[in-house]
């Protein structure tokens, strides 16, 4: 275990560190000063995007232990483009907020980035669902839709059905509905693996990208939410569930590699 933690310590550790100061930074008080706040907007927009690249790093790392055509590593390859999808249209949502002159600029190019990297995601894990979806009993599965679900369920009556009951536009609409549908869902497609391996190191690799799609559904919520009342803002703390959802991701990236490497 100590050579395996070895191997693997350093890179994920620096990686994470740094834009976990970055954030705290960013989200984790008020700034006083004119100055200290635009540093706060700069960092916030940075850190959007370096988290997303660094979740893409530690899935890069996890495919290298695969052979070409392996399914893992199609998953894990997958995960990766969805993850510097995401960064490409953090970078043009920050572009648009700083030189295009909308503070908020939703909907915009940048949604059609954010939509696909769920999307890709969601194929990625719908890949390792059908590897596991064998090795789980019919109650483990039933109780993973259940909770996708009721997650749901609890997303669409507290946040999702006034913008839908709205005078907003479809594609407003659309987005507000599929960012929190599509993570909602993800987090028991994290899960299915979770158990299916129970019992080996991998379990504990899926149990963080479930709870890296908690932080992403919890992220969408409140984005969906406080856009639509003109609440949401570069700096506020929301912004923080994306880093953390994105650093859990990468760090499942690189211990699913290290735990692959002992065996």
């Amino acid at each position: 275990m100590t050579d395996l933690m070895t191997r693997w310590r350093w890179m994920p550790v620096a990686l994470v560190a740094g834009v976990a100061a970055l954030a705290a930074y960013a989200y984790g008080f008020d700034a006083s000063s004119l100055q200290d706040r635009l540093v706060r907007h700069v960092l916030a927009s940075v850190v959007q995007v370096l988290a997303p690249l660094v979740a893409g790093v530690g899935c890069l790392a996890a495919t290298r232990v695969y052979a070409p055509g392996d399914r893992e590593r199609g998953v894990w390859s997958l995960c990766a483009v969805a993850t510097a999808t995401w960064a490409i249209g953090r970078a043009i949502f920050a572009f648009q907020q700083w030189w295009g002159g909308t503070a908020v600029p939703y909907p915009s190019a940048a949604d059609a980035f954010f939509a696909g990297a769920y999307v890709l995601l969601a194929a990625a894990l719908a890949i390792e669902v059908r590897l596991v979806l064998p090795m789980l009993e019919r109650s483990h599965r039933l109780a993973l839709l259940g909770l996708g679900f009721v997650g749901w369920v609890a997303g669409f009556l507290y946040v999702l059905q006034p913008i839908l009951g709205s005078a907003a536009t479809p594609v407003q609409k659309l987005l507000a509905l599929l960012y929190p549908t599509v993570a909602v869902f993800l987090v028991p497609a994290g899960l299915a693996p979770a158990l299916g391996f129970r019992g080996g190191a991998s379990a504990y690799v899926w149990l963080t990208v479930a709870l890296a799609a908690v932080c992403l559904a919890a992220a969408s919520l409140g984005y969906s939410f406080l856009t639509w009342y003109g609440l949401y803002s570069d700096v506020h703390s929301v912004n923080a569930l994306w880093v953390a959802g994105f650093m859990l991701l990468g760090i499942g990236g690189f211990w699913q590699r290290a735990v692959q490497e002992e065996v």
